[in-house]
């Protein structure tokens, strides 16, 4: 029990720490590129930046450390450690790839988000911004299109697959039989088609309860962003 509770105390002083020297971290490439490039961030992008490097930082240092990272993109402080971490995400076959997408809509404003994992989990790309549907099926179908055109601007399409996986059952089975696509949405298959035929190896999931939590994460923190983030190293 001591043993258990000495482990938390480490894991949540690993990820205050980690978080203070993202934030840091972000805060100083922010003042180069105001000197050296006369490019100034908004305290909104700057904030991203710092919470994205500090998630990846912790979750490439640790393993102990286990948060939900829905409540790591919307409320860090309220963000509650727990042994199941990501536990509904499934890794991809040895030497792929799988790209979590997610649409949201509320009110009137709609968000794209993703995130592309390896087999040992470790964050590969991701994306969050505005969006322009109108729905959150709409929302997903773009996150989707997007997600396509990222994983064709790094060029790993001839020497890796992968995995496109979604939270919405509806848009999974719309991707998988044509005949059931709404012909309102016609332009947008038109457009999944043609960069599916150049994509590779390429194929569709649906995710698991759990699997696809960072992705709807990031599409809720897209809604209120000024435009498309996309990353990738």
């Amino acid at each position: 029990m001591l043993c258990f509770k000495a482990k938390i105390i480490g894991s949540c002083k690993s990820l205050w720490l980690t978080s203070i020297a993202a934030s840091c971290w972000s805060i100083w490439l922010a003042r180069n590129e105001i000197v050296f490039d006369n490019k100034v961030l908004t305290m909104d992008t700057l904030i991203f930046h710092s919470k994205m490097r500090a998630l990846l930082w912790v979750r490439a240092a640790t393993e102990e450390c286990r948060f939900q990272e829905r409540l790591w993109w919307l409320c860090p402080y309220r963000c509650e450690l727990s042994n199941s971490g990501s536990a509904g995400w499934r890794s991809p076959p040895l030497g792929g790839l799988k790209f979590n997408v997610s649409g949201a809509a509320l009110e009137g404003e709609s968000g794209v988000g993703g995130v592309m994992r390896d087999e040992e989990g470790i964050v590969r790309a991701l994306f969050s911004g505005p969006s322009v549907a109108c729905d959150t099926e709409s929302a997903e179908l773009e996150a989707i299109t997007i997600a396509m055109d990222v994983f064709n601007d790094i060029g790993w399409k001839d020497s890796c697959s992968l995995i496109i996986e979604m939270g919405s059952r509806k848009v999974f089975n719309w991707i998988l039989e044509k005949s059931s696509r709404p012909w309102s949405q016609y332009s947008v298959f038109a457009k999944i088609d043609r960069r599916r035929a150049c994509a590779g190896k390429l194929t569709f999931s649906f995710a698991e309860e759990g699997g696809n939590e960072m992705a709807d994460a990031l599409a809720s923190t897209g809604m209120s962003r000024p435009c498309l983030f996309k990353a990738w190293w």
